[in-house]
């Protein structure tokens, strides 16, 4: 069974190959915000937000690729109620079988849309990123040609000596992006790996940089006196790689839940098509900082994802992610950036999620 599964991890490998210099996807992006766009930085509903995301992908490999993503931000305004900065720091850390890549960063942005008591009916918060992304590769997970005989795996050392350039690698990284809303839309873009860094470990091919990933999302809020719809399309280009990805969450007002239903398409990965269903508890209704209504401080929210094409669902059995959120007032006197009225003209981003 151990050696099934060997072959089945090195067919995946294989057929996933051009995505493993690319970012991780991640169904629930309302639980990494600061991951999707550096920008989210310092737009939660009070003015210190805490994050964390963690996936399981194709959990039936021997080695099931592992992401998470944990982050904290913070607002900090005036006297004026005018935003001086937000700040944030996230950590990103992926296992995809031999290779593990950690990055620690930081973000700095600011948010434009209010002047001492008077609010626009817009909002714009804009953020750079930079960090430090520490690689290692593990040779022991690795199967090569000269391991292999008739019968299988021969258990015999290899003499393939891949990693000339040694098995840990670390590298600079930059990003920056921005989010804009008005009235009950909101449009953002971000653009990550700006420097497109060098990640080979063995120089070749002669092109081992990074892609840069470009990402765009649109989203649309229209609530009633039951519920919330929030749809939201997101696009991102990286390298070969094409997702478009459209779904919408649905907030119930008199309970303390909302469901998620994703279709993710990644032209790229030989049509790699998926559906995605999602849960989410909230409890810890308080004020918020932001605005004069109650809202829960804090959600924890599962989600999976089936492959429909290729991989299908039968190879890798879909994906898990499990998402946990809260929001914390510092300062129990911050109050909405209108001053006079405390209910502002225009939405947070945060509302759209």
């Amino acid at each position: 069974m151990k050696y099934q599964k060997t072959l089945l991890l090195i067919a995946l490998t294989i057929l996933s190959s051009r995505s493993l210099c690319q970012d991780a996807l991640f169904t629930q992006f309302n639980y990494s915000p600061l991951y999707l766009n550096p920008a989210f930085t310092g737009c939660g509903k009070n003015n210190l937000r805490i994050s964390g995301l963690t996936k399981m992908q194709w959990f039936n490999l021997y080695k099931p690729y592992k992401y998470f993503n944990g982050a904290v931000d913070r607002s900090i305004y005036d006297d004026n109620l005018r935003n001086i900065v937000n700040l944030g720091l996230a950590v990103n850390h992926a296992s995809k079988g031999y290779l593990r890549n950690t990055n620690i960063s930081g973000i700095l942005g600011r948010s434009f849309g209010t002047n001492s008591s008077n609010c626009s009916n817009w909002f714009l918060s804009m953020a750079l990123q930079a960090g430090i992304t520490l690689g290692s590769v593990n040779n022991n997970d690795f199967v090569f040609i000269d391991q292999l005989d008739q019968n299988g795996i021969t258990g015999s050392p290899s003499q393939v000596d891949l990693f000339v350039n040694g098995t840990n690698k670390k590298y600079f990284d930059m990003s920056a992006g921005f989010v804009y809303t008005r009235n009950d839309f909101m449009i953002g873009g971000a653009v990550h790996h700006i420097n497109e860094p060098y990640v080979s470990f063995n120089g070749k091919p002669e092109n081992g940089r990074l892609p840069k990933k470009i990402t765009t999302h649109m989203s649309i809020l229209y609530e009633n006196d039951i519920l919330k719809l929030k749809p939201t399309i997101i696009a991102q280009i990286q390298g070969e790689s094409r997702v478009l990805i459209g779904g919408i969450l649905i907030s119930f007002n008199e309970y303390p839940i909302e469901l998620g239903c994703w279709y993710r398409n990644n032209s790229g990965l030989s049509n790699n098509n998926a559906f995605s269903v999602g849960f989410t508890w909230k409890w810890g209704q308080n004020k918020t900082g932001y605005t004069p209504t109650n809202e829960y401080s804090t959600k924890a929210g599962l989600s999976y994802d089936a492959e429909i094409i290729k991989p299908g669902l039968y190879t890798t059995h879909g994906s898990l992610e499990l998402g946990l959120q809260r929001d914390i007032i510092i300062n129990n006197d911050i109050k909405c950036p209108t001053a006079s009225s405390g209910i502002c003209s225009y939405r947070f981003p945060w509302e759209f999620f």
